[in-house]
């Protein structure tokens, strides 16, 4: 039994140094693969170098902003942006504040007043709805999460 255990040992190591031999071979003559053709984002990258560095007004920490970019940003919010997006965190005031789009004082009262502002109750007991002014925040432009949903296919923006 012993024989014959060392037979098979014997013939798998040969078998094994066969395969070994036979792959070395076989790698040695084969032919080192043809380059391949560049593909289309490589030749990108070779004919379009890296874009110069801009130097923007609002880089770093001493950045400023301009004034009438940040108006006309608040123009789109207000087009567009707020059919589904709040800004109900901010009041009308923060329109006036250095560093943001800097409208006066008269301009944050007349589109604090452009708006419509649930109060109450009043002395009836019931809720009403006046002109903003400009330490309101900024409604909703719906009732609740509910409407939110039922207007938006279901998502509820999470601001």
């Amino acid at each position: 039994m012993d024989s014959m255990r060392k037979w098979r040992l014997g013939a798998a190591l040969a078998a094994v140094g066969v395969v070994s031999l036979a792959s070395v071979a076989f790698a040695q003559n084969e032919k080192p693969p043809a380059p391949q053709p560049a593909t289309a984002s490589q030749k990108a990258e070779e004919e379009n170098p890296e874009p110069p560095r801009q130097s923007w007004s609002f880089a770093g920490p001493f950045g400023v902003f301009d004034q009438g970019q940040l108006q006309r940003g608040y123009k789109v919010y207000r087009e567009v942006c707020s059919n589904c997006h709040s800004m109900q965190m901010l009041s009308f005031r923060n329109l006036a504040d250095p560093g943001g789009p800097h409208f006066s004082e008269a301009q944050v009262k007349a589109l604090a007043a452009s708006f419509q502002i649930k109060d109450g109750p009043n002395d009836a007991g019931e809720m009403f709805d006046r002109p903003g002014r400009p330490s309101d925040k900024f409604p909703w432009n719906f009732a609740n999460a509910q409407a939110a949903r039922a207007a938006l296919g279901g998502a509820l923006p999470p601001d």
